[in-house]
């Protein structure tokens, strides 16, 4: 088969350039060479997220820091926001973790409600609150915003989880001013590099927390980090080569430049929901919560999602038909990372092309 250009929502594309970055020759793990790498990625995410907190890299999977989040904060009982497939497995890790577990509830597609999240923190039962910022399996981003407003004015003593896997590096948020204690993602969607590694910001907040909390295992005790993050180093072997790709995509984002990057992907966003629209497609996410990096778009015309797949991946595309129970049923187009607008010109366009010839390739 050949090399196909990914139009899911992750692994998204990596282009040969990044790929032979990361083949640079390896280095050893206790070197200044090293360090002098860390140190310059985590100023570069630093800056990307407009934070101050510390920044880790961890050569793991992001469903790796859902956990790393839950020991280091939770002493009495969490709140999960579930809005879609991913958030709820989240919850069902601090469930399978032994942590007393409350969730908000809502139908895929919805977003999170600012009211909702009052309602039961207001309680005083709580001293986390845990939620994905841009639900891939939906489409579906929240507003940080008005949450924000919330936990700082009402609730300062809770611990604020998100989970931003499928928006950080392609949605601006604003960490410090936002007051996320810890912010995740992985390198596979917005940043455009292959999956197997990870990365968060940690407040001081949270590392104040985390020092008085007991059974939190080793790996993911934000202590562990502690002796060799003022090293700039890893407490483990990292992955030395997503290291060389988080420096070249860093180098790639500031020529790009930040208010550039956050503009690109916001309007490939919009021009793929107008393209579903001009389909008399929807949208499945809930209006006003639609998601930057990512389109879902409800299939209402009954196209043949499978043999439509079949002829993109004749002609070099590999695309989305849909999350466990949409499969289908609704269809997810990414437009984030190294997917600039010519390449989603190149991928609706064809599109275009084989829906305008339904009867030819039955779809």
């Amino acid at each position: 088969m050949k090399n196909l250009k990914l139009f899911i929502p992750g692994p998204t594309h990596v282009p040969n350039d990044i790929l032979q970055a990361m083949g640079k020759n390896q280095i050893g793990h206790r070197t200044p060479e090293i360090s002098n790498l860390i140190n310059d990625i985590k100023k570069g995410v630093q800056s990307l997220l407009y934070t101050k907190n510390k920044i880790l890299l961890t050569s793991n999977p992001a469903t790796a820091l859902w956990e790393m989040g839950i020991v280091n904060s939770v002493s009495k009982n969490i709140l999960h926001a579930v809005n879609g497939a991913f958030s709820q497995k989240w919850s069902k890790v601090s469930s399978i973790c032994n942590y007393n577990v409350e969730e908000i509830n809502y139908d895929w597609g919805q977003g999170i409600k600012v009211d909702d999240i009052d309602k039961l923190l207001s309680t005083g039962k709580f001293d986390v609150f845990a939620m994905v910022h841009n639900e891939t399996s939906t489409g579906v981003m929240s507003n940080l915003n008005e949450i924000s407003e919330l936990l700082n004015r009402k609730y300062p003593d809770v611990i604020w989880l998100v989970d931003a896997v499928s928006s950080m590096a392609g949605v601006k948020i604003e960490v410090d001013r936002l007051g996320i204690d810890f912010l995740l993602s992985s390198t596979q969607k917005a940043w455009g590099l292959p999956a197997g590694f990870s990365l968060c910001s940690v407040s001081d907040k949270m590392y104040r927390k985390s020092i008085n909390l007991k059974n939190k295992g080793y790996y993911f005790d934000l202590m562990t980090y502690e002796k060799s993050y003022s090293k700039n180093q890893t407490p483990t072997t990292p992955s030395i080569s997503h290291l060389f790709g988080l420096q070249y995509i860093l180098s790639k984002i500031y020529k790009e430049g930040l208010e550039n990057r956050w503009k690109r992907h916001l309007d490939m966003s919009v021009h793929t929901k107008e393209w579903a629209l001009k389909h008399n497609q929807n949208l499945f996410s809930e209006n006003g919560y639609e998601s930057y990096t990512l389109t879902c778009i409800n299939n209402n015309q009954n196209w043949n999602i499978n043999n439509l797949n079949k002829e993109l991946l004749q002609r070099g595309f590999r695309m989305d038909r849909g999350y466990g129970q949409l499969r289908g049923k609704a269809f997810r187009i990414a437009h984030m990372g190294n997917i600039y607008q010519q390449d989603l010109d190149e991928y609706l366009n064809n599109i275009d092309d084989i829906i305008s010839n339904r009867g030819r390739y039955e779809v």
